[in-house]
């Protein structure tokens, strides 16, 4: 995958490999402490879960005029902060990611920085694509972003990825459950 400047120069863009576990655990976690100790999630209601060292459930709540909805965001830290964390919509019994469109996958009409698939070739397997410059998952499909939306560590953050995200869930381009 190439990333071309307005000069004409090309970067190559790797898909996402693991980084050490170790860093990625810390870096991952205080990311996050550092977040919740903003104050951001307290204004907006987020929640936050833990699972494991790598990967947390945030809360997030959609806004449907007025109507609140919350869903469940699996972040993964396997390959932060190199890359984004690995972003999905779960289901709360078990903290899977959503295979079909249910009360846990969001109808959002995307705008132009967004896509969500349900069912997309991830890596050869039917999986979620939350796709934005944010997430891992965009970088495991061939994209060409501009140089203005690509993830740079040590300047984005998982913060960055859940107020895109928590956008998205908002007006005019959240509408509710999709089923």
């Amino acid at each position: 995958m190439a990333l071309c400047r307005r000069d004409g120069r090309c970067l190559v863009l790797d898909r996402p490999t693991a980084v050490d576990p170790e860093v990625a655990e810390l870096t991952f976690n205080e990311h996050l402490d550092e977040l919740w100790r903003s104050g951001l999630p307290a204004t907006h209601g987020w929640g936050r879960i833990p699972l494991n060292k790598l990967h947390t459930v945030i809360v997030l709540w959609a806004d449907r005029g007025g109507a609140k909805e919350h869903y469940f965001i699996r972040l993964g830290g396997e390959y932060y902060d190199r890359w984004p964390p690995s972003v999905s919509f779960v289901e709360p019994s078990e903290w899977q990611p959503v295979k079909a469109n249910c009360r846990w996958w969001p109808a959002v009409n995307c705008p132009s920085w967004l896509g969500l698939h349900i069912n997309h070739a991830l890596n050869g397997n039917p999986g979620q694509l939350i796709c934005f410059s944010f997430t891992a998952e965009y970088y495991m499909v061939d994209h060409n972003p501009g140089e203005s939306a690509v993830w740079t560590p040590g300047v984005h953050t998982l913060s960055a990825t859940l107020c895109r995200l928590q956008e998205a869930l908002s007006p005019p381009y959240y509408h509710g459950p999709s089923a």
